[in-house]
């Protein structure tokens, strides 16, 4: 089979979600096409993003079949695993000698049938679960080489820069499954700047990726602001979207890239340049009844989104403290009765002042010495004895 046609194949396959024939087509495509232009050639990349995506699809519908299967051997536990082991056994034992030691030889055996039934069935699932871990990892590996590839060429077209953007957000969707939700947030952040530099403010993939961008932030601790910040901004893109699907159904006209300014303030830097590109879902590219019923379509959507802005802004906000601080702060709550020492003191103090005070009221009321009353009885000594002499003066010069 040719390169043409087993990517035709693929194609099909993903199309019709199934995920795990995609995964081989893609794969044989790869080998055909590494064989012809090299391993990290530009004409591989398509592939390689192509065959990360299948792979990470495969991954997620393996991991949902696992967990029906789990959930149904769960119901299944109910009942004794090892009935059907006793029940084999006592046709066996009808065939033997009547006796207590045979007895016992039939349940040691059942048990340890039993047990290796278990351990078998354990051994399967831990193999099962292995499955889908080691295609998110495959996904990664893959998809990685796309971008290594794209970002060499991403100032060729705007084109591979798009798909470079693309690369980034099927990354980010392979760390939010696995849930290294930094990484995913590193790679969002890469893949939404580059949409934004290119598409338009009402393309459904920057509504796409500042949603994914903040289920991802509302799943790590602390980033609950930046979370309804991005669910705002995708509420903004999808109401930009509606308003560009009424004027086009109205006949007022589309978006066009690269003829017009757009009125976007980027913070006193001049106004943003038109989009470069459209992207694959431009309003320009619709039918009229494809525009009617997105417009429908994404009326439901806005409420979803306003709610979901709402439902993030009233989520209580989590402490910025780390651990020791809330350890610390805790262990004041619970000490707190026996600190307010210091407020019961200044208050003692204050009263001590009003005492004092009225002290120096009550010596001047009683006549009792006090600062400046010892002064006040020396010149009335002084006065009694000045009248003396002035009396004795008196009946000297009278003789």
């Amino acid at each position: 089979m040719s390169l043409a046609d087993t990517i035709e194949h693929a194609k099909r396959a993903y199309a019709l979600k199934k995920y795990e024939q995609a995964v081989e087509n893609y794969a044989s495509a790869l080998e055909i096409a590494t064989k012809h232009y090299g391993e990290k050639a530009s004409e591989t990349a398509d592939l390689y993003f192509a065959y990360g995506k299948a792979l990470l699809e495969n991954a997620i519908a393996q991991s949902s079949v696992l967990g029906k299967q789990e959930a149904d051997d769960g119901e299944d536990t109910n009942e004794p695993a090892n009935s059907g082991a006793f029940l084999s056994f006592s046709g066996d034992a009808d065939d033997e000698q009547p006796g207590e030691d045979v007895a016992v030889d039939l349940f040691a055996e059942a048990q340890k049938a039993a047990e290796e039934a278990e351990a078998a069935e354990e051994e399967e699932e831990e193999e099962d679960d292995a499955e889908p871990e080691d295609d998110f990892n495959a996904a990664w590996e893959v998809l990685d080489l796309a971008r290594a590839i794209y970002e060499k060429q991403q100032e060729e077209s705007d084109e591979t820069k798009l798909k470079l953007a693309d690369t980034f957000i099927t990354l980010g969707d392979v760390s939010l499954e696995t849930e290294k939700f930094e990484q995913a947030i590193t790679d969002y952040t890469a893949g939404l700047g580059l949409k934004t530099e290119i598409l338009p403010l009402s393309s459904r993939q920057i509504a796409e990726a500042h949603y994914k961008l903040s289920i991802v932030l509302d799943l790590t601790s602390g980033r609950l602001g930046d979370s309804i910040s991005h669910a705002e901004r995708a509420l903004d893109s999808v109401e930009a979207r509606l308003a560009e699907l009424r004027d086009a159904l109205s006949g007022q006209g589309l978006v066009k890239p690269e003829q017009q300014e757009a009125s976007v303030d980027t913070k006193g830097k001049g106004k943003a340049k038109a989009p470069r590109l459209l992207g694959d879902d431009a309003v320009a590219k619709m039918t009229r009844l494809q525009m009617e019923a997105e417009e429908k379509e994404l009326q439901g959507l806005r409420e979803d989104l306003a709610l979901k802005v709402e439902e993030l802004k009233t989520a209580p906000n989590e402490p910025a403290e780390s651990a020791p601080e809330l350890v610390a702060k805790a262990l004041d709550a619970e000490l707190g009765p026996s600190t307010p020492a210091a407020p019961a003191a200044s208050s003692e103090v204050h009263d001590l002042t009003g005492l004092v005070k009225k002290k120096k009221k009550n010596p001047e009321a009683n006549g009792t010495p006090a600062n400046g009353g010892v002064k006040r009885k020396a010149e009335d000594d002084g006065e009694d004895a000045q009248s003396e002499k002035k009396a004795k003066l008196e009946e000297t010069a009278a003789s």
